[in-house]
């Protein structure tokens, strides 16, 4: 049986430090590079998966808009959602804004839906309670097209 061999044996004082030297580098190189990698995904998980992520909010209020009976006979059926539209006419994100207000975190959402008879603007702000979830401050579908018609889902202001 063959006894484990130093990788430093045969080496003087010189090329052993220098040898030390790469594995340490090499050593924080990949912590540093499992460390980002860690935050991305945490960052990623916390955007997709959290309830009060504006992505989160933005599905439950389509999801409201979709099954209110007056949003579909002013719209019509079915209903689709999209956010803010750019110059090639591609659909990109949902327009929000996240503010305090005292020590009160507020969400704001901007988003589009549409039918076969209308388009219509969607405007929701929810603040977070005294218990850290967010409650509705206001829910409103505003139509783009004449008559102006504004249906109100939720208004706790």
């Amino acid at each position: 049986m063959e006894a484990w061999k130093s990788p430093y044996e045969g080496l003087n004082l010189g090329e052993k430090v220098k040898e030390a030297s790469k594995d340490v580098t090499y050593t924080g190189v990949i912590i540093v590079g499992v460390g980002i990698t860690a935050i991305m995904f945490y960052a990623i998980a916390k955007e997709l998966l959290s309830k009060e992520s504006p992505n989160a909010v933005f599905g439950e209020a389509f999801k409201r808009c979709k099954n209110d009976p007056e949003v579909q006979q002013l719209l019509g059926e079915p209903i689709k959602a999209y956010g803010e539209e750019s110059g090639r006419r591609r659909r990109r994100h949902v327009s929000h804004a996240e503010f305090k207000v005292g020590d009160v975190k507020h969400l704001r959402l901007r988003f589009y839906i549409e039918g076969p008879y209308r388009k219509a603007t969607v405007n929701l702000e929810k603040k977070q309670n005294e218990n850290g979830k967010y409650e509705y401050r206001y829910l409103f579908v505003q139509c783009d097209t004449y008559p102006n018609q504004v249906v109100i889902l939720e208004d706790n202001r």
